[in-house]
């Protein structure tokens, strides 16, 4: 009989938040949640680091982001969806 490769069995623990950039760079993050209650504001705030630690620049604005679990894209995210909580933030008083 013959052997056959195992398949991997896909992760099943946080979702990866994916963020693209406007430069076109790419970070990939997983962050603690579930697909049905995930923090995007936590994951936009890992994926701004990632991005300073890999470039030495400041992050530019986002241009997509969403979040996947074994493959599958979950929840997703335009740049105006992804700005709107900043703009929300920078006009709350003080």
């Amino acid at each position: 009989m013959p052997k056959t490769k195992k398949q991997a069995a896909p992760l099943f623990g946080s979702p990866t938040f994916v963020a693209t950039f406007a430069d076109g760079e790419v970070t990939r993050m997983t962050v603690f949640g579930t697909p049905d209650d995930v923090d995007v504001e936590r994951a936009k705030r890992l994926a701004r680091y990632a991005y300073e630690s890999r470039t030495k620049k400041t992050p530019p604005a986002f241009l997509k982001a969403h979040f996947e679990q074994a493959g599958v894209v979950v929840r997703a995210y335009s740049a105006v969806e992804l700005d709107e909580d900043e703009q929300e933030d920078a006009e709350a008083p003080q």
